[in-house]
Parts: structure tokens; sequence; C-alpha cells
């Protein structure tokens, strides 16, 4: 029986999502369903990790073949890595601040125009037509199937405009 590092956080998971479900257990049915459909299957697969951590089962031995198995960044010169790695972090922060100012009714299109045309370098006609088609998908799924409320964002309501 052996007790590695992966048998701890196998353990830190079971524990967090046995509490996640029990958490849930007296809330009405429509509001536990969510809990419950990703807690029930992650608590039986951490305990399933623990039962194969202790008893020394393993996955099988690497082939060094797996189609996932990429080695990105090693023929890349390094500068060339960080400007990108900057960049797409750069957008993803821009859009949780774009978000938050103009809520996700605003941001959403703003954004997706903004980043295939001037990232992604697409022609206007091209930018134009996928943002119409995300905006559709986004306003159809959330809004009008879903009835999700978005909150806000904050510069409209620090210019008084809802």
């Amino acid at each position: 029986m052996k007790f590695r590092p992966q048998t701890i956080f196998a353990v830190v998971i079971l524990i967090f999502f046995a509490v996640f479900v029990y958490q849930a257990w007296e809330w009405r049915l429509q509001a536990r369903l969510y809990p419950w459909a990703i807690g029930i299957p992650m608590v039986a697969l951490a305990l399933l990790q623990i039962v194969f951590d202790l008893t020394g089962k393993t996955a099988r031995k690497d082939t060094g073949n797996a189609p996932v198995d990429f080695q990105f960044g090693q023929s890349m010169d390094s500068a060339v890595a960080t400007r990108r790695t900057v960049s797409i972090f750069s957008w993803i922060i821009g859009f949780f601040i774009v978000i938050w100012l103009l809520g996700f009714s605003v941001a959403v299109p703003a954004l997706v125009f903004l980043y295939l045309k001037f990232q992604a370098g697409e022609q206007w006609w091209l930018s134009v037509l996928l943002t119409v088609g995300a905006w559709l998908v986004f306003w159809g799924l959330f809004t009008r199937l879903l009835h999700l409320p978005f909150p806000e964002g904050q510069l409209l309501l620090w210019l008084g405009l809802i």
C-alpha cells in the first residue's frame, strides 16, 4: 500500500466534492441538480482514484507516441513564446475588465470583433459576420433559452444609463 502525493490530492478532491454535495442536500431539486450532477461523479472518481493509489495500480506505461504529448516551445525562440504568452494573457485580462465595465451583452460582441479584426487579422466582412453569429448564439442560448440574468456593466451604472 503506497501513500503518494497524488493520493493526498485525491483525498482533498474527495473531501471538497463530498462537502459540495452535502451542502446542496436540502436545496430544492432545481437548485441542487448542478452540484449533484458534478459532485456525485467527482466523489465516485475520487474514491476510485484513492483505491487505485492505495492498491498500487497505475495507468499503462507511456509508449512514447501519445497523440496529446506535444513539446511546445522547444523549437521556438523564447522571445516569441514570451510575446505570445503576454499577448493572450492581455486579451484574457482585457476581456474580464470589459465585461466588468460594459457587461456581458456588450462585451461579448465587442471583444469577438476586436480579437478577430486586430489580433487574428481577419477581413472586415468575416469579422462582422462572426461577431453577429457569436452574439446571436450568446443571446439565443443565455438570454432567450436559459433566461440567465447577467449583471450590467459598472460603467453603465456609473453613468446612470441603467
